[in-house]
């Protein structure tokens, strides 16, 4: 796990570009500690820093060259890469190395492009091929790992993370508008490959570009993209069960590959709790000298605190558990963190807890945690997969079941009472999916009248599905960009089991009954995978759920003040005078839903200096 950055010039590379290698670099450190390198060739420059996980001498130094014809940087790891190796071994291909990285080199050099199908990870990479001077860059297929590009008359610049490119003085810092109106308006994240920055790019995931020679729209070849069928089947096959279990046990298996201590993020819920439960048996299974260390957010607030699940979890196993536990905090402090690392603004004050989380890790010395990210994806996690399904019950004429389902759902009301307008919000999505209620978030008093009449949005084709929106558009994209930005904060490498290849493409293939049945959700999760009853019971849902109102009404004269100052950036966007001219409503009443957007958009202009 690391971060990488480089440049692909139209002519030859300058001592200016060099020096912007350096600082992209430098700007990266957080994201590799342990070394860095630099590579300079004629018309590409590439530099990478490194946290060690696989093979943690020397020999893992990059820029790696290869064969005198490859240099690559890479940021991410192949977990199949021993059988990968065996398999390039029978071509010819030996090693020097223990590195994934090498591997990487040799199948592409036998495979090419091909070899992206193979690999079974998580990857950002750029290899540049001296002897036919072309540089290829490709991105996992998910999008676990983070890759960016701005593009102008002579360079394309590449990077981890947005602040290295930032670090570019020719790049102009705007906003983009459309962005800014879709986050404001709808929440939505990551869901184009275009971002906050006007003019920089989301490189886009199962993807991989061959370039010769200089373009400025760059475009991708996709090589996976899945299919999610969405039908019924009672008469499903029972062995998928089993077929579900083998696959899960393999892709937390092949996660537990590293030179470093290994861990997992506990929330208490179905996801982490599998993960946990599951790591604990192939430890004991085959005795490995192995222990897994969890860390888990602990909510000050009794109504989100999830510790008795998480206590159900550790009695069940022989981890050893470190709880984090936020009663308050100086939110306008630590939201400048969380924006900086971010580099994007954000949704809510939630992610703050996986922060804090990833940042315990790290001072614990734990370099590997396995997380729960894409379950509720593939698997119909959230409230909204349910009315999905129902609706598609009522129009198979399908009454009887959908009446069972709809009762069996009640019990996942709960978590919405939870929170203070989570029901309203609740029942607004259903009537928003059953087409009864337009989207509508933020009242249009409190936006720039010219800003509303000159911004169109961004409208999501749905003839894929719900699920595959989830996973390509609407949900799981932002959720990645949070889980890297916080773990790599802290030098923290994130795995994700569930996002394995093969477990994806299997549950995309599933009817939905045996995601969804009797009110539960991730059904054959519960069927089939090991963790206490109390766990596979739960129908309520929390995950890392902080006190957003609470905490902005404690630090409310800092934000007011914010909002009052000459410099407010956020006034070509939103009428920062109704904000004034309301804000104890705001404030007490939650009078603007959302507000949180507004605070975050403000302090991402302030802090990255955006016009």
């Amino acid at each position: 796990m690391c971060g990488i950055c480089g440049i692909f010039a139209k002519e030859n590379i300058t001592v200016q570009h060099k020096e912007l290698i350096g600082k992209m670099n430098n700007i990266l450190q957080h994201r590799g500690p342990d070394d860095q390198g630099e590579y300079f060739g004629q018309r590409v420059a590439l530099g990478h820093r490194r946290l060690s996980i696989i093979d943690l001498s020397d020999a893992g130094h990059q820029p790696m060259k290869y064969r005198e014809r490859y240099v690559m940087v890479y940021n991410g790891e192949i977990y199949n890469y021993l059988e990968l190796r065996e398999i390039l071994k029978e071509k010819g291909y030996s090693f020097t190395t223990e590195t994934d990285t090498e591997v990487i080199m040799a199948a592409y050099d036998y495979f090419k492009e091909k070899c992206f199908e193979m690999f079974n990870g998580m990857w950002a990479l750029a290899i540049w091929d001296e002897q036919s001077q072309e540089l290829i860059l490709s991105r996992d297929r998910f999008g676990v790992k983070p890759l960016y590009y701005y593009s102008d008359e002579e360079k394309i610049v590449f990077a981890s993370e947005i602040k290295a490119i930032l670090e570019d003085a020719t790049y102009k810092r705007e906003a983009n508008d459309k962005i800014v109106f879709d986050y404001l308006s709808k929440g939505m994240l990551d869901h184009t490959n275009e971002t906050f920055f006007k003019n920089v790019f989301k490189f886009p995931e199962g993807s991989y570009v061959k370039l010769k020679n200089l373009e400025r729209k760059i475009e991708p070849i996709c090589f996976e993209r899945v299919e999610f069928k969405q039908f019924i089947d009672t008469k499903a096959d029972a062995s998928l069960n089993q077929k579900f279990k083998e696959i899960f046990r393999s892709a937390v298996k092949l996660r537990m590959r590293a030179d470093v201590p290994l861990g997992s993020c506990l929330s208490g819920g179905l996801d982490s709790s599998s993960i946990v439960c599951c790591m604990d048996d192939i430890i004991k299974q085959e005795n490995l000298e192995n222990k897994q260390y969890t860390f888990s957010y602990c909510a000050g607030d009794s109504k989100l605190n999830e510790e008795s699940y998480i206590n159900e979890v550790v009695k069940f196993t022989d981890v050893e558990p470190e709880y984090v536990r936020i009663e308050s905090i100086n939110l306008l402090e630590e939201l400048d963190k969380l924006i900086h690392y971010q580099d994007e603004p954000f949704s809510t004050t939630g992610m703050y807890a996986g922060f804090c989380v990833y940042r315990r890790a790290g001072e614990k010395g734990v370099k590997v945690l396995l997380d729960g990210q894409g379950a509720d994806e593939i698997l119909c996690g959230y409230r909204k997969s349910r009315i999905y399904y129902l609706k598609k019950l009522l129009k198979e004429r399908r009454f009887f079941v959908a009446l069972k389902e709809l009762g069996g759902s009640v019990g996942q009301v709960k978590t919405s009472l939870v929170f203070k307008s989570g029901f309203k919000s609740d029942v607004n999505k259903i009537l928003r999916i059953l087409k009864i209620k337009e989207q509508k978030n933020v009242s249009e008093k409190y936006y720039d009248e010219d800003f509303l009449r000159n911004v169109e949005g961004t409208e999501v084709d749905s003839k894929n599905g719900f699920q595959y929106n989830d996973v390509y558009r609407i949900s799981l994209p932002a959720l990645l960009r949070y889980t890297d930005r916080n773990s790599m904060a802290f030098s923290v490498e994130s795995r994700l089991p569930f996002l394995d290849y093969r477990m994806v493409e299997f549950c995309a293939k599933l009817p939905l009954n045996k995601k969804i049945r009797n009110g539960y959700s991730k059904a054959i999760m519960r069927e089939a995978l090991l963790m206490p009853d109390k766990i596979k019971k739960r129908k309520d849902k929390l995950g890392f759920v902080t006190p957003e109102d609470k905490w902005i009404r404690e630090n409310e004269k800092e934000f007011k003040k914010m909002f009052m100052a000459d410099n407010v950036r956020t006034k070509r966007f939103v009428n920062i005078a109704a904000i004034l001219e309301d804000w104890a409503d705001i404030i007490d009443k939650g009078k603007i839903p959302y507000f949180f957007r507004i605070i975050c958009l403000e302090r991402w202009m302030q802090l990255f200096d955006v016009n």
